[in-house]
């Protein structure tokens, strides 16, 4: 192809034919720029079609993320609606005043009864059992964090960019919330708890000796309020884990919608 246009330019000069021969060849200068301009488009759009692709397994990932999350939250609400309900009982059982989730304007689920520790309603009265089970449960609690490898993995190649501005909006939102429900501070009240416990030589583990376990609370302000702030931080904890929850599901639904739009 280069010979055929060689030889046509050296036939119009060896004619005469200048002017021809220029057009000629500033036609021939308009193809070849034409020709890279289409190769440049060809490549950008292949760039753009691998960064999409790319994306759109990240945000894939994330969803799996999410859908862990969800699960981890699911899971844990048996156990921190236990621990919150049970921990009611202990205060109101040995005399003293509950704590008032409505103060706090916190909306508290009522007991769930689909976990492996007890699967009955709780006791109206006195149930040395139910109390056992109570103190036990009282100081087991969980860190629960957040799945972030793969949004750190998208952050990290450059590629969370790409992203829109309502989805980063709406992670930033999840992960943020998600850090404020789920402090250290039950974990820490739940040390002092035992550690107050410990005074009397007793673990969560040894009420069953005592022919009355609330005699461990009752007339000890330090053991009622360790008590009543252990309450609020699972109950705020349990508002949390509802209010995670659902804007997993509505956060997985956005990067389905983000996945769609690529």
């Amino acid at each position: 192809m280069i010979k055929f246009f060689r030889n046509i330019r050296k036939q119009l000069l060896d004619e005469g034919k200048t002017g021809k021969y220029f057009k000629y060849a500033i036609g021939e200068i308009v193809l070849v720029v034409i020709g890279i301009l289409i190769a440049l488009q060809i490549n950008n759009w292949n760039e753009h079609r691998k960064t999409n692709q790319a994306l759109k397994i990240a945000l894939s990932n994330i969803i799996n993320d999410l859908q862990s999350d969800h699960k981890k939250l699911k899971e844990e609400n048996k156990t921190v609606s236990f621990r919150f309900h049970s921990m009611q009982y202990l205060l109101k059982t040995s005399g003293n005043t509950i704590y008032d989730a409505d103060a706090d304007e916190s909306v508290i689920p009522s007991f769930r009864k689909d976990n492996e520790t007890w699967d009955k309603n709780i006791p109206t009265d006195y149930d040395k059992e139910f109390i056992q089970l109570a103190f036990l449960w009282s100081h087991r609690t969980a860190n629960i964090r957040s799945n972030k490898s793969t949004l750190e993995e998208l952050k990290s190649t450059g590629m969370y960019s790409y992203i829109s501005r309502d989805l980063k909006l709406d992670l930033s939102n999840y992960y943020n919330k998600w850090d404020n429900y789920f402090k250290d501070i039950v974990n820490k009240l739940a040390e002092d708890w035992q550690e107050s416990l410990g005074e009397d030589g007793f673990l969560n583990s040894d009420t069953y000796q005592l022919d009355d376990p609330l005699s461990l609370i009752k007339d000890n302000p330090k053991r009622v309020n360790l008590l009543k702030r252990m309450i609020r931080e699972t109950g705020w904890r349990l508002v949390g884990l509802k209010d995670m929850g659902d804007i997993s599901m509505d956060l997985i639904t956005s990067i389905e919608q983000e996945i769609n739009s690529l």
